[in-house]
């Protein structure tokens, strides 16, 4: 008996919707590899674009806690001339004068300036050699006990004496608060000079 042969049974409506999905989903990644862009500088992006996806700015954040109040720094002692250098503190420095002679006996003067004023004037002390009892330095490395002043000369030119006077009162052998001056007389005409160094420490 001849029977007709059947084709292949179409598939069902589940199974066809999961093919159209199938091909789109397909379809649809090529299509966004095919429109794939790197962005290397924010140029490429329109500044409409830039604008609309700019955020709007979020509240402000919680004030953070307070720090802990730092060690107070060393202040020098107090007095009539306000902040002065702390006791056993020590300043150094350098001082040159020179002038040119017609005679001898002639004059020629330097100032030595604290950077920080002691609280009372120190006691100076000149040395053209060698070392005293309380300044146990040198030109190279002056040094001074508490409450003294260390003038230390290097070297000299053609001058007779040297020595230290207070050059707001102007006594001799004294200094100030602030600072001292240094005085040397030429020994004959022409050029004389002397250099060195100086070291203050508070008392």
């Amino acid at each position: 008996m001849w029977q007709r042969r059947r084709g292949p049974k179409p598939p069902n409506t589940t199974t066809l919707v999961a093919y159209i999905a199938l091909f789109l989903s397909i379809a649809g990644g090529t299509a966004f590899a095919a429109r794939h862009y790197l962005i290397t500088s924010k140029s490429q992006i329109s500044p409409k674009v830039r604008k609309a996806l700019r955020g709007t700015r979020g509240p402000a954040g919680p004030t953070g806690l307070t720090g802990a109040t730092g060690v107070p720094g060393a202040t020098g002692a107090t007095g009539a001339l306000g902040v002065a250098l702390p006791g056993g503190e020590t300043e150094t420095g350098v001082f040159f004068a020179e002038a040119t002679a017609t005679s001898s006996a002639e004059i020629a003067s330097t100032s030595i300036s604290f950077p920080v004023p002691l609280e009372k004037a120190p006691t100076p002390t000149l040395v053209t050699s060698g070392t005293t009892a309380n300044c146990q330095g040198s030109a190279t490395k002056p040094t001074a006990s508490a409450g003294y002043l260390c003038v230390y000369v290097g070297t000299t030119t053609n001058v007779a004496v040297s020595g230290i006077y207070d050059p707001y009162g102007g006594n001799a052998g004294t200094a100030s608060a602030y600072g001292a001056g240094v005085v040397i007389d030429s020994a004959g005409t022409g050029n004389f000079d002397t250099d060195g160094t100086w070291a203050v420490t508070a008392p």
